[in-house]
């Protein structure tokens, strides 16, 4: 029985206790038809495969849920009717607010419309407690190669139905003994671990009186209201194009890489928003997969964090991003150190529903996130002998709100990758009051596309 990890918990409880589900999204655009059976071939591979599954919840308190096969698959591929060009950003935003069920099912969706200009757009959004952004595109990437299951995200553990009731209650108790010992093992080690972190930071502290100083990040900056006091609220998202080989000659003309040079381009769309200044020291978030050959997690990403430095040095010198960047990911792969976090995990999964609530109340979002993708793209590019013009990739919370994203303090998101010749960035603010708009939004990319002489192409 292969169960929930404490990442895929976590996903779950977002949408279940929270009521704020994650979805992933990749969106195909291509400037010709894509032939539906295309579409229908691509479809049955990936309710063959690893994204067409069902959460079983726990039926001893303690437990960890399990995987099983989806109670309902998804829809066969929905065609929309054909849309105008200017309506591809609207159909796309509506691709993403669909509502997936990874309890009851279905997790996910393929759905594709006609453009009048002769173009197709593709949309395939899976929720996120079914897998990440890495899962969703391998998925992808298998089926449209003809094969169910990718080679690093296996489907394993879950068709279970010949399990008698019995069964599966002792299954779970042996789970849910086994996790309160982990859980015990973890937090003592923790709490081990913490004293003599504490002491360390109270001696560098007595020896260096700048330590422990805030890192300037803006958020207590005294708040402009400009979204409406409260209601629901959808974060701006602007998806743009531009020529990889144009990308990489901007990053290298500053000593940089196509990584350094998103952290820089989102810096600077946050900067112009107003929400830091250039004298804030601004802590980066970079999401890092760490899925391997054969993986059997639904979602295997991990993450480190770099801070730049005020000044805005990084505008002509991104080799600092890139050697911290560098540093941070070395330390990341370091399977030898093991984090308070990770010790706490088992027992942050025994919580239950109410303490996690409790808990969510003092969440925060990252004010500044970069995903890069890299070249994820190519492999999905071609869709029935068609090539796509653009692939893009993203993740959207549902059912957000002004006083929600208010109290979580999240900045810009973003995502790049690669598909060939073009390089797509799929960017989200998430502060109602610094991103009051698309067309807001949009003008402060157009502004830092052209700071580094690229030439944006929008959807």
């Amino acid at each position: 029985m292969e169960r929930l990890t404490y990442d895929d918990d976590l996903f779950l409880r977002m949408e279940c206790v929270l009521g704020v589900p994650v979805v992933n999204q990749i969106v195909w655009r291509f400037d010709r038809a894509v032939a539906p059976d295309a579409l229908r071939s691509m479809w049955r591979m990936l309710a063959a495969g690893p994204i067409d599954r069902s959460v079983r919840r726990a039926r001893v308190p303690g437990a960890r849920d399990s995987w099983t096969a989806a109670r309902r698959s998804a829809d066969p591929v929905v065609i929309g009717s054909p849309i105008a060009r200017a309506a591809v950003d609207r159909w796309i935003e509506d691709e993403a607010a669909v509502t997936l069920d990874p309890i009851g099912g279905p997790a996910w969706r393929l759905s594709a419309t006609s453009v009048d200009d002769g173009g197709t757009v593709v949309s395939l959004v899976g929720s996120h407690v079914v897998g990440d952004g890495g899962a969703l595109t391998s998925a992808a990437a298998a089926a449209l190669a003809g094969h169910a299951v990718p080679d690093d995200f296996v489907r394993i553990g879950l068709d279970h139905g010949s399990e008698s009731a019995m069964a599966i209650s002792r299954a779970d108790l042996s789970d849910g003994v086994g996790r309160v010992g982990a859980a015990l093992s973890g937090a003592a080690r923790a709490l081990g671990r913490t004293a003599v972190e504490a002491i360390r930071a109270r001696s560098t502290a007595s020896a260096d009186p700048s330590a422990g100083m805030p890192d300037g990040s803006g958020a207590d900056r005294p708040r402009v209201i400009v979204a409406p006091a409260e209601g629901a609220w959808t974060p701006s998202t602007v998806v743009v194009d531009c020529l990889s080989a144009d990308w990489s000659a901007a990053a290298a003309s500053k000593g940089g890489s196509s990584n350094s040079l998103l952290v820089a381009v989102v810096l600077g769309i946050l900067t112009g928003s107003g929400r830091v200044s250039t004298e804030d020291r601004v802590r980066v978030a970079l999401p890092v997969s760490t899925r391997t050959a054969g993986d059997r997690r639904a979602n295997a990403t991990s993450g480190v964090s770099i801070h730049v430095d005020p000044g805005a040095a990084y505008l002509d010198d991104l080799g600092v991003i890139r050697a911290s960047s560098k540093q941070a990911f070395r330390t990341q792969a370091d399977r030898t150190v093991t984090t308070t976090f990770e010790l706490l995990k088992p027992l942050m999964q025994l919580l239950p529903d109410a303490i996690v609530a409790k808990l969510a109340a003092s969440g925060s979002a990252p004010l500044c996130l970069c995903s890069n993708l890299g070249a994820r793209g190519v492999a999905l590019r071609t869709i029935g002998g068609v090539d796509a013009t653009a692939v893009a990739m993203r993740s959207i919370t549902q059912n957000t709100d002004v006083a929600l994203l208010r109290r979580t303090g999240g900045g810009v998101s973003a995502w790049w990758n690669e598909s060939g010749e073009r390089a797509t960035l799929c960017v989200t603010g998430l502060d109602p009051d610094s991103f009051p708009s698309k067309e807001h939004l949009r003008g402060l990319v157009e502004a830092e596309f052209d700071r580094w002489g690229l030439t944006p192409e929008f959807w």
